[in-house]
Formats: C-alpha cells, structure tokens, sequence
C-alpha cells in the first residue's frame, strides 16, 4: 500500500504532460494499431494536482473519474511522435447504462492529449469504448477496456 500511495504522490506532482509517461513506467494500458499508438489513463480525478486541474479546467472530486487518451505514430528507429485525432467514446456500466464522453483537446509542445471526466460508483466496472481516428486517416480503431474506480 505504501508502493502505491507514493506512485500516486509522485503522480500528483506531475503537470498533465507526465501522466501518460508515468503510466508507461508502470505497465501503461495502450492499444497498438500499425504505426499508432492509443494510450489511455483512468483515474480519480482528485488525483490530479490542484495547479494542473485549474490549469487545465479539470474538476476535482473523489466521486468524479478522470479518463487521458493520447494517440501517438511510431518511427523506425526513432521517438514515437503525438498526433492529433478525432475521439469519441462512451462508457458503460455494468447493467448498461451507457453515456457519451465528452472529450476535450489539450495541445501542449510535444504532446496532444483528449480528456473528460465523469461521475462514478464506487467499486463499479465500466466498460469504456473509444473510436480514435488519427489525423489524416481514414481508419477508425476501436478502442475497449474495463475499469474500475474507487473513491481514493
């Protein structure tokens, strides 16, 4: 327990640029397509430090999830690059209730990320579906995971 409240300590003290790399760093969810890449987080969103949530209009709550989707292309032999894409998903629980995410671009140098945030129960899984088409594609990818979430 103490491994993981000094991940997410850590995790706190990172502007929004870190999240994904953090979760690289420990096993990150991602979903290869060809050249892409679609990283996803889910997470509390009270996990979020207070500078970067108002930085970037987050809210707060330990009743609120937060989802940070990036999709980046790979090189040979070279750092794979973020690009921008059209993103749109749902999420499901499980006895159906399904519900639009509403994503939003964040676009930093070197990188482009997609969040949103939600309300949850604790403990409940959701089924989260992601379409992701990078830009200058014509090729959607289906995205699909479960999570669950806890108020931390």
């Amino acid at each position: 327990m103490k491994t993981l409240t000094l991940m997410l300590s850590l995790l706190l003290s990172l502007p929004l640029l870190s999240l994904p790399v953090m979760a690289s760093d420990r096993g990150e969810q991602k979903q290869v397509f060809g050249d892409y890449e679609v990283h996803y987080i889910g997470l509390t969103s009270n996990f979020i430090d207070e500078k970067t949530a108002q930085a970037y209009d987050i809210p707060r709550s330990r009743q609120l999830g937060y989802l940070s989707i990036s999709v980046l292309k790979t090189h040979k032999n070279a750092t794979p690059t973020p690009v921008r894409a059209s993103v749109s998903g749902t999420i499901k629980n499980l006895i159906g209730q399904t519900r639009d995410l509403e994503l939003r671009e964040i676009s930093e140098t070197g990188a482009v990320y997609y969040i949103t945030t939600f309300p949850f129960h604790e403990e409940e899984v959701y089924r989260i579906a992601l379409k992701v088409t990078p830009e200058g594609q014509t090729r959607t990818y289906d995205v699909n995971f479960s999570q669950k979430f806890y108020e931390e």
